[in-house]
């Protein structure tokens, strides 16, 4: 009906103005789907694969995908949040000193509240004081890596506030989520080759390796289940009438899950029932239909700025500092182009992404 009462054929075309998507077309993101099948798939499966034989199965079920393949106890990066701010400032500095700089500013006028507490409200995230030209980080952190890897992503995110706090206006301010997840995922990436004591991390050099295989893995593997969310997404919205009924739902949804999470050595069988429900836990859909997408965009371009990096640590931090400082005041081609990056996400960029991936789990094994 919104869609209708504002003169649009249906509910994806009204909501692709409304989140301003001016340099990409539902096309592309249907062109994206299918890249991830042919290029993403084929190596997903071999990382499932190589669980299966880590563990020593014949075939895996879903929660094996879940525990540590060489039963290893967690990592237990640090016991409370002044650990973790420390930590996290030396690596921050190693990156750049001026983004150790930044988030000395953060530490000095208590702008993180990071530890987890009774009574707290749930998730992570970093926001602006906008008359203050400031980022806050929120976070529950209990002692993981993933605390870890929190910290990390939502400090790429007050480094984008820093590094634009010249800029007048709130709305230059205001960038797109395809360009905004690029400064948290490429924090992650850059931050990786620092995670070890000796530069003021974390971990061992063996656990810094485990971590940083872990995050790669997931990097890629969430692609495929980015794809069932953004392609179930499209058809929802326009086939109104046939979304309406939940037994349709449960095909679609199950019917992308076989082509995006169906792999050689994975065994989920038994749970098709379960699996046809799954559009009921995104909760992305209803709240904030056609957001998801983004995530997949931002992580080739977080992977494309680590690429660079892989060569030139310093210039590739220069580029990622001046696109930063941009802003939203350009558009998403320019802003990837400023950081050294392609706004592309065809088969030629995923496989790009692929080979950068998998040579780097390679040698971090070795």
């Amino acid at each position: 009906e919104i869609a209708k009462n504002a003169g649009y054929d249906n509910y994806r075309s009204w909501r692709w103005e409304y989140l301003k998507r001016f340099d990409y077309t539902p096309e592309d993101c249907m062109n994206f789907h299918e890249a991830i099948e042919k290029v993403v798939m084929p190596f997903a499966n071999k990382l499932i694969r190589e669980r299966k034989e880590q563990l020593g199965l014949d075939v895996l079920k879903p929660w094996d995908l879940s525990v540590d393949p060489f039963n290893r106890e967690p990592l237990t990066p640090f016991e409370n949040a002044d650990e973790l701010e420390s930590g996290c400032h030396n690596i921050f500095g190693a990156v750049d000193p001026d983004l150790g700089k930044h988030f000395s500013i953060m530490r000095e006028q208590e702008l993180l509240d990071l530890a987890n507490r009774k009574g707290k409200a749930p998730g992570g995230y970093c926001t602006e004081y906008h008359h203050r030209r400031l980022p806050f980080i929120f976070m529950n952190a209990v002692g993981t890596h993933s605390d870890v890897q929190t910290m990390l992503h939502e400090g790429g995110h007050a480094f984008h506030v820093f590094e634009s706090d010249q800029l007048p206006y709130s709305s230059q301010r205001d960038v797109g989520m395809e360009f905004a997840e690029v400064a948290s995922m490429a924090m992650e990436l850059l931050s990786a080759p620092y995670l070890t004591k000796d530069f003021g991390g974390f971990y061992e050099v063996e656990d810094a390796n485990r971590a940083r295989i872990e995050h790669l893995e997931k990097s890629i593997m969430f692609l495929p289940y980015m794809a069932v969310v953004d392609a179930f997404q499209h058809w929802a919205y326009t086939n109104p009438e046939e979304a309406m009924e939940p037994v349709n739902c449960d095909k679609k949804w199950s019917n992308l899950w076989k082509r995006f999470q169906t792999f050689e050595d994975l065994d989920s069988s038994e749970f098709e029932d379960v699996i046809a429900t799954g559009w009921h836990n995104k909760l992305h859909i209803y709240h904030v239909p056609f957001y998801y997408v983004e995530y997949g965009m931002a992580q080739l371009g977080a992977i494309q700025v680590w690429g660079n990096a892989l060569k030139n640590q310093e210039n590739a931090v220069k580029l990622y500092r001046k696109a930063l400082s941009m802003g939203g005041n350009a558009t998403l081609p320019e802003l990837f182009e400023a950081a050294g990056a392609k706004f592309e996400f065809d088969e030629n960029m995923l496989t790009y992404a692929v080979n950068l991936v998998d040579n780097k789990i390679k040698e971090l094994q070795s």
